[in-house]
C-alpha cells in the first residue's frame, strides 16, 4: 500500500507543479487540508512528506484544518485529507460549489 499511494502522490505532484504557474504570493502554494480526527490525515500526510522528500523537494506546504476556515471559504468542501496545489486538488477533483444560504 506504502508504494502504491507513493506512486500516485509523486506523478501528480509533478504533472501539478509543471501545469501551474507558480504564485507570486508569499504563502505556501501547497497545502495540506485537513480537520480533528481525520482518520487518513497520518498515513497521507506521511506518504506526502516521502514523495517531497524523494522529489528532493522541500516540505514547507502549509497544514490547514478545514474546520477554521470562514464558511464562505470553498476549501471547506473538500474531503479530508486532501492536497492542494495553487488552490487546486492534487488529484484533480473539482472545487466545491457553496451551499446557497436560505433565503430570509
Amino acid at each position: 500500500m506504502r508504494h502504491w499511494a507513493l506512486a500516485l502522490i509523486a506523478p501528480a505532484m509533478l504533472m501539478a507543479a509543471s501545469s501551474f504557474a507558480m504564485p507570486q504570493a508569499v504563502y505556501s502554494p501547497l497545502v495540506f487540508l485537513t480537520r480533528d480526527g481525520c482518520a487518513n490525515t497520518t498515513t497521507m500526510r506521511a506518504r506526502l512528506d516521502e514523495a517531497l522528500d524523494r522529489l528532493k523537494v522541500p516540505k514547507d506546504y502549509a497544514v490547514i484544518d478545514a474546520d477554521t476556515l470562514a464558511e464562505s471559504d470553498a476549501r471547506r468542501g473538500y474531503g479530508t485529507p486532501t492536497v492542494l496545489y495553487g488552490n487546486r486538488d492534487l488529484f484533480g477533483m473539482p472545487e466545491p460549489t457553496l451551499a446557497m444560504a436560505t433565503p430570509t
